[in-house]
């Protein structure tokens, strides 16, 4: 049952890290009405109000989340810097393993004729290789500037690892006085076929190790924390 003195729950949905699980989980628990999907600010949007004028979507932060208890998305967690307090969260993944989730994900929605923000736009046209894609700027860095330049991440407390997703539920379900639960489990399609043939190809694995090195030197220093 919701403690409802607890802070309300800030909760980034890192791309590719099991955020559409545990924005359902939110649901499941809450009821609808009480979560906020926040989808309008995608740092990794080139077109994003954040990226283009920064000043201004800064100076329009909301200072209260109003009737929601928790608030999820694709978003700067500067964003909500001025709700305090809040209990902050978000579940990262191995940045190689996310680019090739990326990777095949935007290949699927391609094929079925889908549109998107400009870079998805741009990858449409240009049909990059997995590694050309990864290094394009705002993928390169995705995890320690895109989404994550200039933040303390100890205002997170709780930064959760993809491969300990139990960890990650138990945690924030303590610090935030409810129990939530992965309300359903990863594809199993053909694209998690591709995505396991990229994953077992050690050409493409070093290359984007090296592509990836400033993330993976991020992942490796934050992951984990508030995980007991």
């Amino acid at each position: 049952m919701l403690d409802s003195s607890s802070p309300p729950l800030v909760s980034v949905h890192f791309p590719k890290a099991s955020g559409t699980s545990f924005r359902a989980a939110l649901v499941a628990a809450l009821g609808a009405a009480a979560v906020g999907f926040d989808y309008q600010d995608d740092p990794a949007d080139p077109a994003s109000p954040y990226r283009l004028i920064p000043a201004a979507f800064l100076a329009r932060r909301p200072t209260t989340m109003g009737a929601f208890r928790a608030v999820h998305g694709h978003f700067p967690i500067a964003k909500y810097d001025l709700v305090e307090p809040a209990i902050r969260v978000v579940m990262l993944r191995d940045p190689v393993a996310t680019m090739i989730s990326i990777y095949c994900y935007w290949q699927h929605l391609a094929s079925r004729g889908e549109t998107g923000h400009a870079l998805f736009e741009m990858f449409k046209r240009v049909q990059p290789g997995i590694c050309e894609l990864a290094a394009s700027p705002l993928l390169r860095v995705l995890m320690s500037e895109t989404y994550f330049g200039g933040v303390d991440m100890g205002r997170f407390d709780v930064i959760g690892d993809y491969a300990d997703q139990a960890g990650y539920y138990r945690a924030v379900s303590t610090l935030f006085g409810v129990i939530l639960r992965p309300a359903f489990t990863e594809n199993t399609g053909a694209d998690r076929v591709q995505r396991d043939r990229l994953l077992n190809d050690g050409k493409i694995t070093a290359g984007l190790r090296d592509v990836l090195a400033q993330d993976i030197r991020f992942f490796e220093r934050h992951v984990g924390r508030g995980i007991v």
